[in-house]
């Protein structure tokens, strides 16, 4: 297996690992949202590739808040299909998203999670992360 960056090819495999957990996406919106992550140096989408194939997602946001110094990292999306799931392919992506984040002096890195997905939570305890219970989302389209 091969952790990197992502490229054009694998929009219809990011757009299926996304149709799997329930988002309706479409090829067209994630090259453009992939092109525009990428061109503001605010994030990246790294890909887990297992024998040619595309077989899980990161996404990863850099925020810098105003109110206090340095950076913040949001991962907005992580993604294994579900024919590999706790086969390691999540580790690696969490891995490399941290990885980014450190390189950009974050000094932390948060996700939101859907209180459904309970492997899901596991998982990112057993990888070091910590429920804080307060968010607070309004739709604006």
């Amino acid at each position: 297996m091969k952790i990197r960056t992502a490229a054009t090819e694998d929009l219809e495999r990011i757009v299926h690992l996304f149709g799997q957990l329930g988002y309706s996406t479409e090829p067209d919106q994630v090259e453009k949202q992939l092109h525009a992550l990428r061109c503001g140096s605010l994030g990246q989408a790294f890909v887990a590739e297992d024998r040619g194939s595309t077989v899980g997602v990161a996404i990863v946001h850099i925020m810098k808040p105003l109110h206090v110094e340095g950076s913040w990292a949001l991962l907005s999306a992580l993604v294994v299909d579900d024919k590999c799931r706790s086969s390691g392919v999540g580790a690696h992506l969490l891995t490399a998203a941290e990885r980014f984040a450190t390189q950009h002096g974050c000094s932390q890195i948060e996700l939101s999670s859907s209180t459904a997905r309970t492997r899901a939570h596991m998982f990112y305890e057993r990888n070091g992360y910590k429920e804080k219970r307060m968010r607070f989302v309004k739709f604006l389209l």
